[in-house]
């Protein structure tokens, strides 16, 4: 799969998740959890180091979790977060799994876990799919300017 394709795939399914016109990370998170009628548990996993793993989308039966690398910043945070929820919104959790992933970084996994995705590489069409729909779901956030970041240096206050 091309970057073109998986953009294009990106947007269809961003237009079919009907999202509204000023999204946040917390409005994409509670209607994923609607939409799948279940909660979703986001937290650091400080044993994923960010450079080769940063992400990780554990698919229980009564719950999904998201564990991300420790970050330096709540930008980058928000990306691997988006990553792994733009897996479940392109379904991804019906596709193979990768049950080593989970037991090398969670050797005390509960059976509870039925599938596991991890986010490694971009080559992997799945993954360049979720990346590209993360990265237009970013800019949906971003440009809504609801809930915007403090900008780096009080830049508005500093040239008006």
């Amino acid at each position: 799969m091309n970057y073109r394709e998986a953009r294009k795939l990106a947007r269809k399914a961003e237009q079919g998740f009907g999202l509204p016109k000023a999204p946040t990370l917390q409005v994409i998170r509670d209607q994923l959890e609607r939409q799948r009628n279940r909660p979703i548990i986001v937290d650091e996993l400080p044993g994923l180091s960010g450079s080769g793993l940063c992400g990780l989308w554990l698919i229980c039966a009564d719950q999904d979790i998201v564990l991300h690398a420790p970050v330096k910043s709540a930008w980058h945070r928000q990306q691997i977060v988006l990553h792994e929820f733009s897996h479940m919104i392109l379904c991804h959790d019906l596709q193979d799994s990768n049950a080593d992933l989970a037991a090398t970084f969670l050797p005390n996994l509960s059976q509870d876990v039925l599938r596991v995705l991890g986010r490694s590489s971009y080559t992997d069409g799945a993954e360049l799919m979720a990346e590209v729909l993360a990265d237009q779901l970013a800019t949906r956030i971003i440009n809504s300017d609801v809930d915007a970041m403090p900008e780096p240096l009080a830049f508005r206050q500093v040239f008006g």
